[in-house]
């Protein structure tokens, strides 16, 4: 798989991030901001991101380039547009790099104009600060999720590490096939030092428009809980009440998107003693018991887990040490997954496009992606409707590398 080409870079570009970081922090600390309004830039950085992805819990996010205040407006259907200040605690949005929006439950199967408009901020005193002059986005379109229509269509992205020649051709062919949802299923980073970087690697890789057209799905890789800044990934994540674990319905398909955490065990010495996502996966293994049981997940007649790392990784069961996730994960899930009547896991991390039919010992077929490089990375494709339910893992260069077919029940 050749992991280490991409690592041994990152932590160069890391240690260079993290010192940057550093003297940010300083900055902030003694009540002052290290960087202030550039006049021959736009407020914003990049396109706007839409995530959650049900329609009860979106968030729409927009990157800006340094710091910043806004407001988001949004129209469902023909009605006129409404604004949403995301006030908290009688503060307004101000931030150096994101601009996040929670937006109230809509109505499913509708669709939802929207537009961002931000200014720059500049603190020179507690009663001089100096407001630029406000921007606003062009008007885009999302529809919202529809638990009762007919048939979805969703892409799969995973193990993207900041290639952008891969995300590029994932966006062009993400954009030909039209999907309800995009699912970017972790690692989309190769670690976490800086939150000036992280609205290439969580927002706008590239500037890019990757999901303000329709909701993001986001599940958290091992690579992003990498780094001084992982503790920041849900500011620039929309995953429902800000959690890496979450379930939504999108017609026929009940989707798990589940955190699989690190691939080590939590005491090794690498982590220095910062690990603990063995607590988390009880906190997930009580959460998945309690959504399983609501009557949208029992009725759907497709239901898929999306996680990082695979539960399996060798047909045998026996794990090598560096895949110890998948079976601390499996044993903590599995027997309420069978209950569940999961049908498919689709996960990543491997960097190579696998597909693992269910077997005695693996009582759920898997289906995992490839990545990161062109020549390895792969686009899943899902359309589910009331027959059948088809997952196309297909290589960059269209080819197909596996097909599998679930069966409505």
């Amino acid at each position: 798989m050749q992991r280490r080409e991409f690592l041994t870079s990152s932590v160069v570009a890391g240690l260079a991030a993290s010192a940057g970081a550093s003297a940010q922090a300083q900055g902030n600390a003694a009540g002052t901001s290290t960087q202030t309004p550039a006049a021959s830039k736009s407020v914003f950085f990049g396109q706007p991101v839409v995530s959650g992805p049900a329609p009860e819990s979106l968030t729409i996010l927009q990157a800006v380039n340094g710091p910043a205040t806004g407001h988001l407006e949004i129209a469902v259907g023909d009605e006129p547009f409404r604004r949403i200040d995301s006030e908290s605690a009688g503060l307004l949005p101000y931030d150096q790099n994101i601009l996040k929006f929670t937006l109230p439950p809509l109505p499913p199967g509708k669709s939802v104009r929207y537009r961002v408009t931000a200014n720059t901020i500049l603190f020179k005193t507690d009663y001089n600060i100096i407001p630029g002059e406000p921007e606003q986005t062009e008007i885009r379109t999302f529809r919202t999720l529809d638990p009762q229509a007919s048939a979805t269509r969703f892409v799969v992205w995973n193990d993207t590490h900041e290639h952008q020649k891969t995300i590029d051709v994932l966006q062009q062919q993400t954009l030909a096939f039209r999907p309800d949802f995009l699912m970017w299923n972790g690692d989309q980073t190769n670690n976490v030092h800086d939150p000036v970087k992280m609205r290439e690697q969580y927002l706008s890789p590239g500037e890019l428009e990757i999901s303000s057209q329709w909701p993001m799905a986001y599940a958290r890789g091992n690579h992003d809980v990498r780094g001084p800044a992982a503790r920041e990934v849900a500011r620039f994540t929309g995953t429902p009440e800000d959690l890496f674990y979450y379930a939504f319905r999108s017609g026929p398909l009940a989707a798990l998107v589940m955190d699989t955490g690190e691939d080590k065990p939590d005491d090794r010495a690498v982590y220095a003693g910062l690990a603990g996502f063995d607590a988390m996966r009880e906190r997930q293994r009580q959460w998945l018991a309690q959504v399983i049981e609501q009557a949208w997940f029992r009725s759907a007649p497709y239901r898929i887990l999306f996680c990082h790392i695979p539960l399996w990784w060798t047909p045998d069961g026996k794990e090598r040490d560096f895949w110890m996730c998948s079976e601390v994960c499996r044993d903590a899930w599995l027997p309420l997954l069978q209950q569940a009547r999961i049908q498919l896991v689709v996960s990543g991390h491997i960097h190579k496009a696998t597909l693992m039919p269910a077997t005695e010992s693996q009582p759920i077929p898997q289906l995992m992606g490839g990545g990161p490089k062109l020549e390895s990375a792969t686009i899943i494709e899902g359309i589910a409707d009331a027959q059948h339910c088809v997952l196309t893992c297909k290589k960059l260069t269209g080819e197909v590398a596996y097909r599998i077919e679930l069966p409505a029940s």
